[in-house]
């Protein structure tokens, strides 16, 4: 409102039903007291229920035990009766159904693990009818979009982190809902579970869990009953891949309709018999079966994952290796290279990437023999991005540059981030040089004729580079000189040396640089500054 002046109320109906759709229902059915224009209650057409609901105060106070039943009875009668009274009063189909669960836990370390538990046990028990209740109610057979979320329970130190903290497991054979449902997103779940094979989800697109406890088996079977899923998104989801009469530590994930897939931060345990206790062991290796994927982004550790078939459309690949690795130490484990490479080879037939790793030297090939063995072919990759810390003071991260150049016939822009060392965790400020490879060899490398990558020769055309300059002869500065000298197919040099305008401090050499090419037949570029 300006000068008096109510511009909300101006807008179209379209449009305020469109902005009340994402406001909880409490706010969205207040809007209704703030004008004439409001009395009509849009929000009762927006096709939207978003309801919250928490239970309060489990624990002691002052050293006395409170018997919580009937203010939970109290809360939970409210809540029902609001949201059937949301449901009931929608003047629209309701096709987007919102449920936040919240319950504010008392956080002292003098409570008994055992009133925990039994706490603990109560809240699950309660929530999972107070769910069932509002998933239930005749208003919600159309719904579309269900989003479930949880108070995350592992915040709390007096839980421990395993997934029978979780409040609720949604079971999508008993949704009434399940034949128009399009979208569903679990946080802080105990996951999804389907006991009947012969269900169906045919109209559902999209899952996405985020702090989830997952079966695997139960996930497949989800995704075999969705034939339309074209995203998949698990992000901090604990896995669960232990099966009956799998002694194997391999598993597989099958989703044939996916052309999205996001594995961030997740973890594939499989509980295997000990002598006295069952015992948690990873995952040794991952067959995903996408064949129609065309997006694909995983962060976490070095991993052994493979596609099968390799998806031949794949656009988008988004690899973030950081935080996991060899932290620069001298004897590079040629396990994590050898992985890394072997995950890559998935990866053949896209057309964008973005690779972050711990250091750039825990993924480099260091001699010819192995390069030939391990390098694949990007034969469709345009553009790539990488990011990494140059710990050494030997030239091993910038064999990794070569080793991916040389993996990229077609690639037209290239963006280089060179992260300062100090960024990273200060334990690693006595790592010793890097000394495996003689000096001579690696200048060589660096030193090859432009041929010897076809990039450099035809289509290689913007570099960005984003460095801290600390010395004149740093990586930065020498990929600058590499790269004005040996890609003969340039016009754009962007460059961000973390010193104002030092792009500009290049500008003298420029004219020298372009002299050399236009001589050999390669194109005149400039250099910009690089926007971060």
């Amino acid at each position: 409102m300006a000068g008096g002046q109510d511009r909300l109320s101006e807008l179209p109906n379209d449009l305020l039903r469109r902005v009340l759709h994402f406001a909880p229902l409490k706010e969205a059915a207040s809007t209704t007291a703030l004008s004439r224009r409001w009395r009509a209650p849009l929000w009762l057409s927006s096709g939207a229920v978003n309801l919250e609901t928490g239970v309060h105060n489990y624990y002691y106070y002052d050293g006395d035990r409170h018997d919580d039943s009937a203010r939970f009875f109290s809360t939970r009668d409210a809540f029902v009766s609001a949201a059937a009274g949301a449901l009931d009063a929608a003047t629209v189909p309701v096709t987007t159904l919102t449920l936040r669960l919240d319950s504010d836990l008392n956080e002292s370390a003098d409570v008994p693990v055992w009133s925990c538990r039994r706490d603990k046990d109560k809240v699950v028990s309660r929530y999972t009818g107070l769910v069932g209740v509002v998933l239930s109610h005749p208003a919600t057979r159309r719904v579309e979009e269900l989003r479930l979320v949880a108070r995350d329970w592992n915040e709390h130190h007096i839980f421990g982190n395993t997934g029978s903290e979780r409040l609720y497991t949604v079971t999508l054979h008993s949704l009434p809902f399940k034949t128009t449902l399009r979208v569903l997103e679990l946080a802080n779940c105990k996951g999804l579970l389907l006991c009947r094979r012969e269900a169906a989800a045919p109209r559902l697109s999209s899952i996405r869990l985020s702090h989830c406890d997952q079966d695997l088996c139960s996930l497949q079977r989800v995704i075999d009953a969705a034939p339309a899923l074209l995203a998949v998104r698990l992000e901090s989801v604990n896995i669960d891949a232990t099966e009956q009469d799998e002694a194997t530590t391999h598993r597989r994930l099958r989703c044939p309709a996916a052309t999205i897939l996001v594995l961030n931060s997740c973890t594939c345990m499989i509980d295997k018999p000990g002598y006295y206790y069952k015992e948690t062991v990873d995952v040794d290796d991952v067959d995903i079966v996408a064949p129609r994927l065309r997006s694909f982004m995983y962060k976490g550790p070095f991993r052994s994952l493979s596609f099968s078939p390799l998806p031949p459309e794949l656009e988008q690949v988004d690899l973030d290796l950081s935080g996991h690795g060899n932290y620069g130490n001298k004897d590079t484990d040629n396990d994590i290279v050898v992985t890394f490479w072997q995950f890559a080879r998935s990866f053949t037939s896209a057309k964008e990437m973005r690779l972050r790793v711990n250091h750039l030297e825990d993924i480099a090939v260091l001699n010819e023999a192995r390069r030939v063995e391990l390098l694949p072919t990007f034969r469709r990759l345009h553009r790539l991005e990488v990011q990494g810390v140059n710990l050494t003071k030997g030239k091993t991260p910038a064999v990794t540059i070569l080793n991916l150049l040389r993996c990229c016939p077609v690639l037209s822009a290239l963006r280089i981030n060179l992260t300062p060392e100090h960024h990273h965790d200060a334990s690693n400020k006595n790592v010793e040089p890097d000394t495996r490879i003689p000096q001579k060899e690696i200048q060589i490398a660096a030193l090859a004729p432009c041929h010897f990558f076809q990039c450099l020769q035809s289509s290689l055309r913007r570099v960005g580079l984003q460095f801290q300059l600390e010395k004149s002869n740093c990586l930065g500065v020498k990929l600058i000189k590499f790269f004005a000298e040996n890609d003969m197919a340039l016009e754009e040099m962007y460059i961000d040396g973390g010193e104002e305008k030092f792009y500009e401090q290049m500008n003298p050499k420029i004219d020298k640089w372009n002299s050399k090419r236009r001589k050999s037949g390669a194109t005149s570029f400039v250099i910009l500054h690089l926007k971060r």
